[in-house]
């Protein structure tokens, strides 16, 4: 849940202490989905928005729906706060405790089996 309201505290000071601008959160977008290897334009695809437009929004030029910033923390697997605020750190997608040959391996599993339901869409809609 977001920080409470303290005693004394108006609403846009509450605010502006918590939630990044608009151009913040664009660079947080762009830093999320290169930590995650998703490019831009799968990211765009996903959310329903047109590659030139997410651009847009990663330098800071266009802000984002309400619906479109749920479905960008849901794709890249963060909460909204994680999203929105600069003072709670974005979760890693999966924690790697097998070191970098044990990383790499579990990537090339998960590439092969996004490459395979990637297979299977493409087919079930011919």
């Amino acid at each position: 849940m977001g920080k409470m309201l303290v005693a004394g505290e108006t609403c846009d000071e509450h605010n502006a202490m918590a939630y990044l601008t608009q151009a913040e959160i664009g660079a947080k977008i762009a830093r999320l989905r290169e930590v995650r290897d998703v490019p831009q334009r799968r990211l765009a695809g996903e959310i329903g928005l047109d590659p030139s437009a997410l651009s847009r929004v990663e330098s800071g030029e266009r802000g984002l729906a309400v619906g479109e910033l749920v479905a960008i923390a849901e794709f890249l697997g963060v909460s909204m706060d994680e999203l929105l605020r600069d003072d709670i750190p974005a979760a890693p997608l999966f924690r790697n405790e097998g070191g970098e040959a044990a990383g790499n391996e579990a990537v090339a599993v998960f590439d092969e089996f996004i490459d395979d339901f990637m297979a299977l869409e493409a087919a079930l809609r011919r």
